[in-house]
């Protein structure tokens, strides 16, 4: 099952590119390792319901997998042409792919540059919860526990070949959910709301018709007030389980690039003693390889941080580093934690992150 993506539609705006490196080249690297492999029964590809582009307001029936693909956003369209690889890689190699087109999900963990974690956070600090627009977008979430579900069905009753729409009818505005979610932390809409600037381009509507997943036997369990219940009760319980996640928190976070990420990093920690702190409560070791000794002269143009040493992956690419020359530091930070994170990378200043 292929869920990994860079998802977020306002980093998207910000950084269009690593959108395209990451889902498009990324899948094309596990396609072609499934093809090669030769092993797999099932690759199901995790898409979304953007790739339809925005649903009429007034619509009573929704997009149904046939449906043609109009999508409005980079991240959207990243996703929208990775499944035509997907598509051919099925056709011309006979891999058994599957895709799936879902709405929106939420649930305990998310990270918080989704929009129910977002203000769940910031209603627990007694911050304002920027709203984009005016807060009439029409969005369908699904709680997680949910959409765990509809993939055992898919795998296990899934046809190779075709898509499936997860979705549900149980749609909900956007100051809809603000307000449930105030009503939950006994917050005053009014004086807890801040409306901000919209994006470039914000779909009004997602609407989709999930008849042939129904038909595989898969039902919605979970209503709308138990998840966002469970869900508020779990980050309530876990405060710091994503270490600092303030840059995520901001009306519209817009995702570090490398190398120039690295440059916008640096600047937000120009105050020495934040970084010396967060350096310092980093508690990591790590294992440098020089550049090949033909070429001690000439500044090495690329310099790796790989986080996790235990995965095969990791460790491959620490091998081909130390084989090719090229300079590499292991991070021994929890991906978790955020803060371990950057400040692995303000140590190591690398030009890329494998994690």
């Amino acid at each position: 099952m292929h869920f990994v993506a860079q998802t977020h539609v306002d980093n998207s705006f910000g950084n269009s590119f690593e959108f395209t490196k990451n889902n498009i080249y990324g899948t094309h690297v596990l396609l072609e390792a499934c093809k090669v492999t030769g092993q797999i029964k099932r690759f199901i590809h995790v898409s979304t319901d953007e790739v339809y582009g925005e649903t009429d307001e007034d619509a009573v029936v929704g997009n149904h997998e046939a449906s043609q693909l109009l999508p409005t956003n980079p991240y959207s369209t990243t996703k929208a042409r990775v499944e035509m690889l997907v598509m051919a890689y099925g056709r011309s190699y006979g891999l058994p792919v599957i895709t799936t087109r879902g709405n929106n999900v939420y649930g305990p963990n998310q990270f918080p540059e989704k929009l129910i974690p977002k203000f769940i956070l910031l209603a627990m600090r007694g911050q304002p919860l920027p709203i984009h627009g005016d807060g009439s977008n029409v969005r369908s979430y699904l709680y997680c526990e949910d959409v765990a579900e509809v993939f055992e069905c898919i795998l296990h009753k899934g046809e190779v070949g075709h898509v499936y729409n997860i979705g549900t009818t149980k749609e909900r505005r956007v100051i809809d959910v603000v307000k449930d979610i105030c009503n939950l932390f006994n917050m005053y809409l009014d004086k807890s709301i801040q409306f901000v600037d919209n994006r470039p381009f914000n779909d009004q509507r997602y609407f989709l018709d999930d008849q042939k997943l129904k038909n595989l036997g898969w039902i919605e369990r979970t209503t709308w007030n138990e998840g966002i219940r469970k869900t508020m009760e779990w980050y309530t319980s876990n405060p710091g389980w994503w270490g600092d996640v303030s840059g995520a928190l901001v009306p519209h976070p817009r995702m570090l690039m490398m190398p120039c990420g690295i440059e916008r990093l640096d600047e937000a920690y120009k105050d020495e003693s934040k970084k010396s702190e967060l350096l310092s409560n980093s508690n990591q070791s790590h294992m440098v390889v020089p550049a090949s000794k033909n070429n001690t002269s000439q500044k090495p143009s690329f310099k790796f941080l790989i986080c996790g040493t235990t995965g095969w992956i990791g460790d491959l690419l620490g091998k081909l580093c130390e084989k090719q020359g090229i300079p590499y530091e292991y991070g021994k930070g929890r991906l978790q934690d955020r803060s371990q994170l950057l400040a692995d990378i303000l140590s190591v200043m690398p030009t890329h992150v494998q994690v």
